[in-house]
């Protein structure tokens, strides 16, 4: 009886070692899978701070994108309004030259600017002046500035002034 229970004793410690061995190469590889996945885990978790860095910074240029869009069409839209209101309005003070403008005829916008230092003004004069047409309306300007040098003068343009 003691011989069936030193063999008994014997497989069983054959057994417990041959389940250990195995049961040690499943924990090694376990062991190493479950490394690489927390390798692989680290590398993920990197990725996600570089994306999460990277989206702010895109939210920021993309913020700083905006804020330049709105300023630029505010601009785009003042210089509309700006074009527009001076292309509305024309000057409201004229130096008038000989003639008292007649109720029933015509008047003209024309616009002269001093080119020269010696002129006795600096800038654009705007002058309303009563002629049937806008070529006598120039010549007559041109009579009253007759150098070319010294002066710049524009067409004549129909003026209509404003109703009261």
């Amino acid at each position: 009886m003691s011989i069936v229970w030193i063999f008994g004793s014997v497989t069983s410690l054959l057994i417990g070692l041959l389940g250990e061995r195995i049961l040690g190469i499943r924990a090694r590889r376990r062991s190493e899978k479950l490394a690489a996945l927390r390798e692989r885990l680290d590398v993920y978790a990197n990725y996600a701070k570089l994306a999460s860095v990277r989206r702010l910074e895109t939210e920021e240029l993309l913020a700083g994108l905006r804020r330049e869009a709105a300023e630029v069409e505010g601009e785009i839209l003042s210089l509309q309004s700006a074009v527009t209101d001076d292309a509305a309005l024309t000057p409201m003070e004229f130096h008038c030259v000989d003639r008292v403008a007649r109720s029933d005829g015509p008047l003209w916008y024309v616009a002269v600017e001093a080119l020269d230092t010696a002129a006795p003004w600096t800038g654009i004069r705007t002058y309303a002046v009563a002629a049937d047409s806008a070529e006598e309306a120039r010549k007559r300007i041109t009579e009253r500035h007759p150098s070319p040098t010294s002066f710049a003068i524009s067409p004549a343009a129909q003026l209509v002034l404003p109703e009261r």
